[in-house]
C-alpha cells in the first residue's frame, strides 16, 4: 500500500468525504489513488483559493474537517489566504500540499518551494513529511491537531516520492477514545452571573456573535423568558430570527439603527455578549458605548477571546449552550417570565415595525438595497443566504430578514472577494437538501465566478445573484467618501454576466427591474426537479452610498 493510501483510508475511518483542490504533478499521487477509494470524492474547483473557500463552507456547516489539496510551488501559496481565513474562522481544515522529490530537495526543482513555514503563523500545525512510514501517523497528528481545544487549521507538505512509496499492509493510526471537551463553567461563576441577570430585571440585552449559532434554541428560550431584546453582529446574523418581536438585527458594520441607538443607550443595565470576539466590525469601531454604564457578560468557547477588546465583569469560558441552559434553569427556579404586558408591548412594537417596513419596500425605487429586500421577502424558508465581500454585503447585513428556519453566512472576517462564490459550493455539499442563494457582485464575480462552472460539472443546484453596477461599489463608495475623489479605474465598461453564464452553458436570466424580482420569480428558482446552477444578474446604476459609514470612520481615523 503507498504510503498516501494509507493517509487517505485513516481519512475515510474518521468519516472525511470530499477531497477539495486542483490535481497536479506534486500531489497526483494522492488523486490516482482515489480511484481505488470510493468513499472519497474529488471536488476539482477552477482555482486552489475557491477550493479553501469551499472546504471551510463545508466545515463550518457540518462540523467535519474537510481536506483541500494544492500542489507544490503556487497551487500551495493559493491556499494561504484560505488558511487565514480557516485560523480566523477557527476550522478545522487540513490543506495538504505536495513538494518536489525529498532526494531533490534544494537543486532547483520546478516550482520547489518550502511551503511548510509560509503556512506556519495561519495554522496550529505545519510541518514537511520525511519519511513514507511517518506519513500515515502525520496525517492522524493533523487531524487530532485540527479538531483539538480550539479547533484550527493544519497543514502538511507531502513531497511526492513520500506519497508514492509502498509501505506494505499496515495498521491504521488510532485517534483517542475520549474526544477533548471544556470543562463545565464554574458554578460559583454562573450563579454569580445568574444573581447579575436577575438584578437587571427587564433592562437587559443580548449580543450574538457567530458562537450563538450553536445554541439558537438555548438563545431564543433564554430571551423568550427574560423579554430582552437582542441584536447580532454581522457574522452572528441569523442566530436569532430577526422576524422575532424581540430581535434588534444587526448591531456593527452596517447595522440596523434601532439596534445601535439601543445597545449604545443607557437603556439597559446589563449585557450579555454570546460567541463574539468583538472585533471592529461587531462593535461599530470598538464602541464605548456599547459597555459604558453596564456589566458584561461575555461567554466564548475561546479564552483568549475574553477580556481581549472589552473587560468583562463575568468573563465565562465554556459552551454557549449549557450556559444558557443553567441560567434559563435558574430563572424558572426564582419563577422569573415574561410577563403579559410586556410580551403585547413587544408585539405591538415589532407589527408597526412590520407594517412600515411593508410600506417602504412598496415605494422603492429600483436599486442595489430593494433587489435585497425583494430577495429576502421572497427567498424559500429554508434557504440559506451565502454573502460574498462588496457594496452588496452591506446592504444583505441590514437589509435582509432572516427568519427562523433560514441561515446566513458571510466570511466578514477574512474572506476575499469571491469567497462566497466559492463557499456556496461548500454549503450545498454540506446541506444537498437545503436551497442555497449566493449574492455577490459582478467584481467577485470576474475573481471566482468561473467556479458556477464547478456548481455544473458537479449538478449543485446554487442560485448565483450578481449584483452588477459596473464597477468596485465598495472600494468606489468607500474612497469618495474618504478622499471625495477616486481613480476612474474603480469602474468598468459593464459586461454582461448573464452573457458570459450563456457562454458556459450555465442557466441564467437578467433582472433590471421591480416586476422582473418578483415572488413568483424567485420561486420558480428553486423549482423541484431543477439541476445545475442558475445565474441571475441584477443590473443597477450603484450610485446610492452603502451603509458602511463606521468602515469610513474607522480608516479616517487610521488615515489622518
Amino acid at each position: 500500500m503507498r504510503a498516501i493510501e494509507a493517509g487517505m483510508r485513516f481519512l475515510i475511518k474518521q468519516g472525511v468525504k470530499y477531497i477539495f483542490g486542483i490535481p497536479a504533478g506534486s500531489i497526483n499521487a494522492l488523486y490516482d489513488c482515489l480511484y481505488d477509494l470510493p468513499e472519497l470524492q474529488a471536488v476539482v474547483a477552477k482555482h486552489e483559493t475557491s477550493s479553501g473557500y469551499m472546504a471551510a463552507a463545508y466545515t463550518r456547516i457540518t462540523g467535519m474537517p474537510s481536506v483541500c489539496v494544492g500542489s507544490s510551488g503556487p497551487g500551495a501559496t493559493n491556499l494561504v489566504t484560505p488558511a487565514a481565513n480557516a485560523w480566523k474562522e477557527k476550522l478545522p481544515v487540513i490543506f495538504i500540499t505536495g513538494s518536489v522529490p525529498l532526494s531533490r530537495h534544494g537543486k532547483g526543482g520546478a516550482q520547489e518551494l518550502g511551503a511548510d513555514p509560509i503556512f506556519a503563523p495561519v495554522t496550529k500545525l505545519s510541518r514537511m513529511v520525511m519519511t513514507a512510514e511517518e506519513l500515515p501517523g502525520a496525517i492522524a497528528e493533523a487531524y487530532w491537531t485540527a479538531i483539538s481545544g480550539v479547533p484550527g487549521p493544519v497543514h502538511l507538505s507531502i513531497p511526492i516520492d513520500i506519497q508514492m512509496h509502498d509501505i506494505g499492509d499496515i495498521v491504521l493510526p488510532e485517534l483517542p477514545l475520549l474526544q477533548e471537551r471544556l470543562a463545565p463553567v464554574d458554578k460559583m461563576l454562573i450563579d454569580a452571573t445568574l444573581e447579575a441577570v436577575l438584578q437587571a430585571g427587564e433592562r437587559g440585552a443580548l449580543l450574538l456573535g457567530h458562537g450563538a449559532k450553536s445554541a439558537k434554541d438555548e438563545v431564543l428560550a433564554f430571551a423568550e423568558q427574560t423579554g430582552w431584546m437582542v441584536a447580532t453582529t454581522p457574522r452572528g446574523k441569523g442566530a436569532f430570527p430577526e422576524d422575532h418581536p424581540q430581535s434588534l438585527g444587526v448591531y456593527g458594520l452596517s447595522g440596523n439603527d434601532k439596534a445601535i441607538e439601543f445597545l449604545n443607550s443607557n437603556g439597559h443595565k446589563l449585557i450579555i455578549v454570546l460567541g463574539s470576539s468583538l472585533g471592529e466590525l461587531a462593535t461599530c469601531n470598538w464602541e464605548a458605548r456599547l459597555t459604558a454604564g453596564k456589566q458584561l457578560v461575555h461567554v466564548d468557547y475561546d479564552e483568549r477571546e475574553l477580556g481581549r477588546c472589552y473587560e468583562a465583569d463575568f468573563a465565562l469560558h465554556g459552551e454557549i449552550a449549557p450556559v444558557m441552559r443553567e441560567l434559563s434553569a435558574g430563572l424558572a427556579q426564582a419563577g422569573i417570565g415574561l410577563s403579559a404586558e410586556r410580551k403585547m408591548r413587544l408585539e405591538q412594537l415589532y407589527f408597526a415595525r412590520l407594517e412600515a417596513a411593508a410600506a417602504a419596500l412598496d415605494r422603492e425605487t429600483w436599486n442595489t438595497r430593494t433587489a435585497i429586500r425583494m430577495l429576502g421577502a421572497h427567498a424559500p424558508e429554508q434557504t440559506r443566504f451565502y454573502i460574498d465581500i462588496g457594496e452588496f454585503m452591506t446592504y444583505s447585513i441590514q437589509n435582509l430578514l432572516i427568519r427562523e428556519q433560514q441561515q446566513f453566512d458571510i466570511n466578514i472576517n477574512f474572506g476575499g472577494m469571491g469567497s462566497g462564490i466559492a463557499g456556496s459550493l461548500g454549503a450545498q455539499l454540506a446541506e444537498p437538501e437545503r436551497p442555497v442563494l449566493c449574492i455577490t457582485g459582478d467584481g467577485c464575480f470576474f475573481m471566482h465566478g468561473l467556479e458556477v462552472i464547478t456548481a455544473k460539472e458537479y449538478g449543485l443546484p446554487i442560485v448565483f445573484v450578481v449584483i452588477n453596477n459596473a464597477r468596485l461599489g465598495m472600494v468606489y463608495h468607500g474612497h469618495m467618501l474618504q478622499y471625495e475623489r477616486c481613480l476612474s479605474d474603480f469602474s468598468q465598461q459593464r459586461v454582461s454576466i448573464a452573457a458570459v453564464a450563456e457562454s458556459l452553458g450555465v442557466r441564467h436570466m437578467q433582472v433590471g427591474s421591480v416586476d422582473q424580482l418578483q415572488a413568483e420569480h424567485i420561486q420558480q428558482w428553486f423549482a423541484e426537479g431543477v439541476s445545475g446552477p442558475l445565474v441571475v444578474e441584477i443590473v443597477v446604476d450603484g450610485n446610492e452610498i452603502p451603509p458602511m459609514g463606521e468602515r469610513v470612520k474607522f480608516l479616517q481615523g487610521a488615515t489622518y
